[in-house]
C-alpha cells in the first residue's frame, strides 16, 4: 500500500515536470496561413557560453516559455537556444519554411532532433556570407522532416540587440509576403532616392551649402537604412560580412555627423543660439570619435553606444529648432520633421534595449518616421529658398534707393558744375550742353540697371559668390567713374590747359568694350576686335574711349531696330606709318543715304526725343577734330554703317621733345 502512493507520487511529478518543460507542439494547418512559433517554443540563454549541441539535449528541464509574441531579447551577448515542436498535416502537404524577419542575428544554426543526435540543416546570420537572394535579408530554413512530427532546435548568437520573430509558413505564402515587403521597401527607398536627386538638381542650380550637408545627411541615412533593414546584404554587400554587421552602428555615427552639421548651418545657430551652436558641434564632433569607436572598438559596445546616442540627438536638434524658431520661420518644418522622426527613434530605441516589447508595427514606424522627416526637411530648404528671394527684393529695393539717392546727388553735382561753368566767358555754351548730358548717361544707367538685375538673380539662385560681387562692384564703380568723367570731358573740352598723353588705341578700345560688355551680351551682340600691332597715338585717353562709346551705342541701337539674324560689330585697327586707321562696322542695315550727312550735325537725331538728343555724334566729331586732331566719317558698307576713325601718330616726336 505504501509503495503504491509512494509510485503514484513519483507519476504526479513527472506529470508537473513535463508540463513545465514543454510548450505545446505547434500543429501546422491545413492552409496556407502563418502560425507564430514564438508561443509553441522554449527558450534557454548559455550564461557561460560552454553548451555544446550534444549537451544542449541533456538541458531540456531548463528551457523555459517566452510570454510575448517576438522573442526580444535586448543587447545580449551571450548564446542563445531555442526549441519548438512541430505536427504536419497531412492535407496540406506544401513545403514549410520557418521564417525570422530579423536581418541582425550575427550567427544562427538550425538543428533537426533525431532522437539523441542533432543533424544540422542550415546556417545563416550577418556574419556568415550570403550569396543573393531574400534569403539574406529574411532568413528562410526548410522544416524537412520524416513522418507527421518533428522537434528543431535553433542556435543563435549575436553581440547586437537580438530579436527572433519566427514564423511558420508555406513556401508560397512566404514568397508572397516577400513580395509585399518589396513593394513597402521599393516605395520607401524610391522616394529617399528621388528627395536625393531632387536635391541634388537644386544643388547643382543654387549651389547653396545647405543642400550640400542635407545630401550628405540623407546619403549617410540612407546606408543605414539599407543596412538596417537587411536590403544592403541582400543586394549590395552579400559577401561583405563587416558591412551587414558592423557598418550598422558606422552608419549610426556618420548620419549623426551630417545631422549636426545640417542643423549647425541650415538654423544659423551661430547667429540666433551661439551656446546651442557650441553643443551641437559638441555633438558633431563627439560623432567623429563614435566612428571611429566604430570601427576600433567591439560591435557590442559601439552598437549600444549608436542605440545610446541615436536616442540623444533628437532632442538636442529638436531643442535647437524651437531657440531659432522665433527668429528664424524655416525652422518650423525642420522642428516638426525631427519630432516626427523622434518618434520613430525612441520606438526602434527601446525596442532595441529591450525595454519596449515587441511588435510587427514597429519594424515600419521607424521608416515611415524618417520618410516625413527628410520629406519635411526638404520642405524646409525650399522655404528658406523662398526667404531668400524675399530677402534679395527687400535688398534690391534697398540698393535701388541707395542708387538714386547717389544719382541725385550726382546730378545736383552737375548743376553745381553747370552753374560754375556759366560763370566763365568762354563756356557760356557749356549750359545748354549741360541740360542733355543725360544722353550721355542713359546708357551707363542701363547698364547699371542690367548689373543690379544680375545681381538679383544669382543671388536668389545662390551662385553669388565673393568673386562675382566684386567683379559686379568693379563695373558699377567703372560705370559711374566714367558718368563722372563725362561730366570732366564737357567741362575740359573748352579748357585751354589740355595736355596730351600718348595711349595705346588697341587697350583703349579693349576698355571700352569690356565697359559695354553686359549689355552687348545681354542683346547677343557679337563684338571682333582686329588689332594690327600695337599702335600709340598722343591725345586724351578718355574723350577717345567717349567716341568709341558713343558709336559702339549707336550701331547696337540700329542692329535692335532692324534685328539681324547675328547681330555683330567688327572693329579693325589699322597702323599705317602716319596715321591709325579705326574702322567700326555693323550689320545694321546702314544709314540712309539722305541723312548720312547729316548724323554728326548737333542735336540731329532719327530716335524718339526720350531715346536721344542728337549730341553724342556731335560730340565725337569735336573731339576727334578739335582734341584728337583727327577725323571722323561714316560710310554704308556691306550689311550696315562703317564708322572710320583717323588718328595722327605724334608718339615719336613727343618722345623726342620729352627726352
Amino acid at each position: 500500500m505504501q509503495e503504491g502512493k509512494q509510485l503514484v507520487r513519483i507519476v504526479l511529478f513527472m506529470l508537473l515536470l513535463l508540463g513545465h518543460i514543454s510548450a505545446a507542439a505547434l500543429t501546422l494547418p491545413a492552409s496556407n496561413s502563418a502560425v507564430n512559433i514564438v508561443p509553441h517554443s522554449r527558450y534557454l540563454i548559455d550564461v557561460n557560453s560552454t553548451l555544446s549541441p550534444q549537451t544542449v539535449l541533456q538541458r531540456l528541464e531548463d528551457f523555459t516559455t517566452y510570454e510575448d509574441a517576438i522573442y526580444n531579447f535586448g543587447f545580449v551577448d551571450r548564446p542563445i537556444w531555442i526549441l519548438f515542436d512541430v505536427n504536419f498535416s497531412r492535407a496540406y502537404p506544401d513545403e514549410w519554411v520557418m521564417r525570422i524577419d530579423y536581418p541582425h542575428i550575427d550567427r544562427f544554426v538550425f538543428y533537426r532532433v533525431d532522437g539523441n543526435r542533432l543533424v544540422p540543416m542550415g546556417e545563416n546570420g550577418d556574419r556568415v556570407v550570403c550569396g543573393s537572394g531574400p534569403e539574406c535579408r529574411t532568413y528562410w530554413q526548410p522544416l524537412l522532416h520524416h513522418g507527421d512530427h518533428a522537434r528543431y532546435l535553433l542556435y543563435l548568437q549575436t553581440e547586437g540587440a537580438l530579436q527572433v520573430p519566427m514564423v511558420a509558413q508555406t513556401l508560397r505564402e512566404a514568397y508572397h509576403d516577400e513580395s509585399r515587403a518589396n513593394l513597402l521597401f521599393g516605395l520607401y527607398y524610391g522616394m529617399l532616392v528621388l528627395l536625393l536627386l531632387y536635391n541634388l538638381v537644386l544643388y547643382a542650380v543654387v549651389r547653396e551649402v545647405h543642400y550640400l550637408n542635407y545630401l550628405l545627411f540623407l546619403g549617410a541615412y540612407l546606408l543605414f537604412q539599407l543596412n538596417f533593414d537587411g536590403i544592403g546584404k541582400e543586394w549590395l554587400w552579400p559577401e561583405n560580412t563587416w558591412m551587414s554587421n558592423d557598418g550598422l552602428s558606422f552608419f549610426i555615427f556618420l548620419s549623426a555627423i551630417f545631422a549636426f552639421r545640417f542643423s549647425r548651418q541650415f538654423l544659423m545657430l551661430r547667429q540666433y543660439a551661439p551656446k546651442i551652436e557650441k553643443v551641437v558641434y559638441f555633438g558633431e564632433i563627439a560623432s567623429f570619435f563614435g566612428l571611429a569607436a566604430s570601427v576600433i572598438f567591439s560591435y557590442h559596445i559601439a552598437i549600444i553606444t549608436a542605440a545610446v546616442w541615436s536616442s540623444i540627438i533628437p532632442w538636442v536638434l529638436i531643442y535647437a529648432g524651437f531657440r531659432v524658431l522665433p527668429h528664424y520661420r524655416a525652422a518650423r518644418y525642420y522642428v516638426i520633421g525631427w519630432i516626427v522622426f523622434l518618434i520613430g527613434t525612441i520606438v526602434l530605441a527601446l525596442n532595441e534595449l529591450g525595454v519596449l516589447a515587441t511588435h510587427p508595427l514597429m519594424f515600419y514606424a521607424q521608416q515611415i518616421g524618417s520618410l516625413l522627416q527628410m520629406i519635411l526637411l526638404s520642405f524646409a530648404l525650399a522655404d528658406r529658398i523662398n526667404m531668400m528671394k524675399i530677402d534679395s527684393v527687400a535688398r534690391l529695393r534697398e540698393f535701388n534707393e541707395q542708387l538714386q539717392e547717389k544719382i541725385a546727388n550726382k546730378v545736383e553735382e552737375l548743376r553745381q558744375k553747370d552753374r560754375m561753368m556759366i560763370q566763365q566767358s568762354r563756356q557760356a555754351a557749356m549750359g545748354e550742353m549741360i541740360e542733355n548730358i543725360a544722353h550721355q548717361w542713359r546708357q551707363p544707367l542701363n547698364q547699371l540697371s542690367l548689373i543690379q538685375s544680375n545681381i538679383f538673380f544669382e543671388y536668389q539662385l545662390g551662385t553669388l559668390d565673393d568673386k562675382k560681387m566684386e567683379e559686379y562692384r568693379q563695373q558699377s564703380e567703372d560705370l559711374m567713374e566714367y558718368m563722372t568723367r563725362t561730366i570732366d570731358d564737357f567741362r575740359n573740352f573748352f579748357l585751354p590747359e589740355h595736355k596730351s598723353t600718348p595711349f595705346n588705341v588697341c587697350s583703349s578700345i579693349q576698355r571700352v568694350i569690356e565697359l559695354l560688355k553686359p549689355t552687348l551680351n545681354r542683346y547677343h551682340i557679337e563684338t571682333h576686335l582686329d588689332c594690327d600691332g600695337s599702335p600709340n597715338v598722343l591725345g586724351h585717353e578718355n574723350e577717345f574711349s567717349q567716341v568709341v562709346i558713343n558709336i559702339l551705342n549707336n550701331a547696337k541701337d540700329a542692329m535692335l531696330e532692324q534685328r539681324p539674324q547675328k547681330p555683330e560689330i567688327m572693329i579693325a585697327i589699322i597702323d599705317d606709318p602716319e596715321v591709325v586707321q579705326i574702322e567700326i562696322c555693323d550689320n545694321g542695315g546702314g544709314i540712309n543715304t539722305k541723312i548720312i550727312d547729316k548724323i554728326f550735325d548737333p542735336y540731329f537725331t532719327t530716335k524718339f526725343k526720350s531715346q536721344g538728343t542728337g549730341i553724342g555724334l556731335y560730340m565725337a566729331k569735336m573731339i576727334m577734330e578739335k582734341s584728337m586732331q583727327g577725323h571722323v566719317y561714316a560710310v554704308n558698307r556691306g550689311e550696315g554703317a562703317c564708322f572710320v576713325l583717323e588718328l595722327p601718330k605724334h608718339v615719336s616726336k613727343v618722345n623726342k621733345d620729352e627726352s
